[in-house]
């Protein structure tokens, strides 16, 4: 404790007020403190209980810890910003499994009782981090391995079979059993989180968004891909695939027993695909594709698994394995959506947010101008002319730019990727393009070439928009 050598404290025992002693300590009975500004003595006089007291206070000064303060604000942070707005809490009584749908306070709360914040700081206080953004994120880090709910990627059920927010218990309430195809799809899913991958939480689009908030509506949508990537384990269920072995069966364009999943045909589950670190795939029986005691909560690491994703999706598997979200490459990610649908039209265009890491107002009704504004997005921060290289129909907002992202699936799959690969790594030409309401401002090299034979002429032509291309 740090004592202004201008005061002197007077302690007064129980017995009176003859000086409190001790073999290390001299009080005396007057206290005097001189006024800087008048020179002169004032006298105090307090009890012993109030020296303690004011000990205690100093030394509770002294010991601060900014290292609890900071595991205290990154854990409050990250729970605000980093996960869903509302989870499932899941508990078991016996048989029967129960849920609850809370929200951050609840999840706070839950992980605080738990004693989470304590553990790290525990941790972190016998580690040698450097102060800084280093020791923040490495307790970030930490915070979100502790902090686990499992998410769920299905294909939806027709007929409103799937139970909606409203259903949702705000306490615990036992799962209902006999109540069709969503309830004990939700049930299987459940079990799953709690049993195999050890999660307390559970989040599903179908119940865990109130869709009567527009408000809610946009954060969801926005935040979809970082609330897939923070989650502990993502449970992909194939609804159309037996097992393995009727997986390995299927084939682009076939039909019957060699028909795709239809999981792989959705817009929104591409980016349930590439956003989680952690991905397990189960079948219509809810049996994993890979059993066993390797791979046990994980397929990013099943070559068996992503390679024949990556065949069905034209996705690289570096890309499977881990994919990182941003502007590049835009004709390969539009191809990946190419071939994908969505219920609403301007789903093709939110459900790339994430991928392409950008922001954008959420508007349904607007149509296929979801996806112009996507364009012009991304062509404020893309500089390469392989964003043109698409055909077929144009948007109505702007000639230059394609009208959905079935426009860069056209013609061979191997000549496109060609392209992109020659196109990406051209050093030449104008790449300060801008949109204009007329069209595409962009500098461009036109050449005069005298050839007398027409059919020479277009042959010409065709190879120098390849070579372009």
């Amino acid at each position: 404790m740090n004592i202004d050598p201008l005061v002197f404290v007077s302690v007064r025992s129980q017995q009176g007020s003859q000086a409190f002693k001790d073999e290390n300590l001299s009080y005396p009975s007057r206290a005097f403190r001189e006024s800087p500004s008048h020179h002169c003595y004032q006298r105090s006089s307090i009890s012993l209980g109030d020296v303690l007291t004011m000990s205690a206070s100093a030394a509770a000064t002294d010991s601060h810890d900014p290292l609890k303060d900071l595991v205290e604000e990154v854990f409050h942070e990250y729970i605000t910003n980093e996960m869903p707005i509302r989870l499932l809490h899941i508990t078991e009584d016996g048989e029967k499994i129960r849920v609850q749908l809370v929200d951050r306070d609840f999840v706070r709360a839950h992980f605080k009782e738990k004693r989470v914040p304590d553990n790290i700081h525990a941790d972190f206080a016998e580690e040698m981090i450097v102060d800084g953004e280093e020791r923040e994120d490495c307790i970030r880090e930490h915070v979100k391995k502790e902090l686990k709910y499992a998410i769920l990627s299905h294909r939806w059920l027709p007929e409103d079979q799937e139970p909606p927010y409203s259903q949702m218990a705000k306490k615990p309430t036992e799962v209902p059993v006999g109540r069709g195809r969503g309830w004990k799809k939700l049930q299987h899913f459940f079990r799953t989180a709690k049993d195999v991958h050890n999660c307390d939480f559970a989040w599903s689009d179908t119940c865990c968004i109130d869709k009567s908030n527009n408000l809610e509506v946009d954060e969801s949508i926005r935040s979809m891909f970082r609330w897939y990537r923070n989650s502990h384990v993502c449970i992909a269920f194939l609804s159309e695939t037996a097992n393995l072995a009727a997986f390995r069966l299927q084939e682009k364009g076939k039909g019957g027993e060699e028909a795709v999943d239809a999981w792989f045909e959705r817009g929104w589950t591409l980016q349930e695909l590439l956003a989680p670190s952690q991905i397990k795939f189960y079948g219509a029986n809810w049996t994993p594709l890979i059993q066993g005691p390797t791979n046990d909560r994980n397929n990013r690491d099943s070559k068996v698994i992503m390679e024949k994703i990556s065949t069905l999706t034209d996705i690289r598997m570096d890309d499977l394995e881990s994919f990182t979200p941003g502007i590049d490459r835009v004709p390969e990610k539009m191809l990946w959506i190419s071939r994908r649908r969505t219920t609403r039209i301007e789903d093709m265009a939110y459900s790339l947010i994430g991928i392409f890491d950008i922001s954008l107002m959420i508007a349904y009704g607007e149509g296929n101008r979801a996806f112009f504004r996507l364009m012009e997005e991304i062509i404020k921060r893309y500089d390469k002319w392989d964003v043109f290289l698409w055909s077929g129909r144009c948007s109505r907002y702007n000639a230059a730019l394609p009208d959905t992202p079935r426009s860069y699936a056209a013609g061979c799959i191997e000549t496109l990727r060609d392209a992109v690969d020659r196109a990406a790594s051209y050093e030449f030409g104008d790449r300060h393009f801008t949109l204009t309401n007329h069209g595409l401002a962009i500098w461009m090299l036109l050449l005069d070439v005298d050839v007398e034979d027409s059919y020479l002429t277009q042959d010409v032509f065709r190879s120098s928009m390849n070579t372009l291309g």
